[in-house]
């Protein structure tokens, strides 16, 4: 890098001085450039994390309630979000989902089998 070539702040374009590698004015522009850049992406994961979340609280419940074969019409009602899961694999012609650590079975109408992972506890 040219020593004379004049640089500029990547947020607010302030010409630069100091070392040489420095591309930020002051930690205020680093963070703000930082923030505009990964905003959308940041949101986003808290979004799909938010779900998931509520979905495991919804899940932990039934546990609690020993309820192994709600609606998923009566989960949705709740706020429980099907699309949302954190692993799925295929057994023996079955589908199984995950939400962290608990799996559950499902039809069209209902889950079923419900249970906290044992490889996990």
């Amino acid at each position: 890098m040219d020593l004379t070539e004049e640089r500029f702040c990547l947020n607010c374009g302030a010409a630069l001085h100091g070392r040489p590698d420095k591309v930020f004015c002051n930690t205020r522009c680093k963070n703000e450039w930082h923030n505009r850049i990964n905003g959308d992406e940041k949101r986003r994961r808290e979004r799909v994390f938010g779900i998931l979340w509520n979905n495991y609280k919804i899940l932990e419940t039934m546990l609690e309630l020993q309820e192994h074969t709600p609606a998923i019409s009566s989960l949705e009602d709740a706020g429980f979000r099907p699309g949302y899961i954190t692993g799925f694999r295929k057994l023996r012609g079955r589908n199984e989902f995950r939400c962290f650590d608990i799996t559950y079975n499902k039809t069209e109408a209902r889950l079923y089998n419900i249970r906290r992972a044992p490889e996990l506890l």
